[in-house]
């Protein structure tokens, strides 16, 4: 008994620490009139230049909103040479409006980082402590997907082991519905914080998880 105990105690320790995500809803906000979307054609768009990044968090966003029974596509497919942080004119928002009419896109979902911070991180034999960045946007900020698209936009005295730099970054998803009227297209605000990442795969992963979570509720 006494050698199963010593086998099954860091095997408990270890499935513990292994379900620790760096990787939490901060915030979110839905239209209480939000029609099924489940049914409709969706579009999913990571907001950034890095390539890599964008194709890894579009694709584990679509496979997840797939397997909940969206019907989704990443934008590098629909849009392979286009740049989603580039700010766009009249002409090439009418040109995507039209591609998107054409590929039967009906709703978008857009994720953007709205924040990164950097801090210092000590962490004790017992606990850890850092600064919290609190963020959230008024509803009048997000306006019609079109113009929202085109836009760029514990107090203690711990006997110290690590201090180390340390990044988080606050990202922004928001859903729009193309079909409704430019006021009504806002269907939902969900902000997320990632503390600290050590891998672009697993992070995606549990991202586009609770995106989907939240997104079902």
């Amino acid at each position: 008994m006494e050698v199963i105990k010593k086998i099954i105690g860091p095997l408990m320790v270890l499935m513990l620490l292994s379900s620790c995500s760096s990787v939490r809803i901060t915030d979110s906000w839905k239209n209480l009139e939000v029609p099924d979307i489940k049914h409709k054609r969706v579009m999913v768009v990571s907001k950034t230049d890095d390539h890599t990044a964008r194709v890894r968090f579009e694709k584990d966003l679509v496979e997840n909103l797939n397997k909940n029974g969206y019907q989704s596509v990443e934008s590098y497919i629909i849009f392979p040479k286009s740049s989603p942080t580039k700010e766009l004119n009249e002409s090439e928002t009418l040109e995507i409006k039209e591609k998107l009419k054409n590929n039967g896109v009906d709703v978008v979902i857009v994720t953007v980082l709205k924040h990164c911070e950097e801090y210092t991180k000590t962490t004790s034999k017992n606990n850890s402590f850092h600064t919290i960045y609190p963020s959230y946007y008024g509803l009048g900020y997000y306006r019609g997907f079109y113009r929202y698209y085109g836009t760029i936009y514990l107090d203690s005295d711990p006997v110290t082991v690590i201090t180390e730099n340390a990044k988080k970054y606050t990202l922004e998803t928001v859903v729009y519905d193309l079909t409704q009227p430019e006021e009504k297209q806002l269907l939902s605000v969900i902000t997320t914080e990632i503390d600290d990442p050590q891998t672009l795969g697993v992070v995606s992963i549990d991202f586009s998880k609770r995106v989907v979570k939240e997104l079902n509720k």
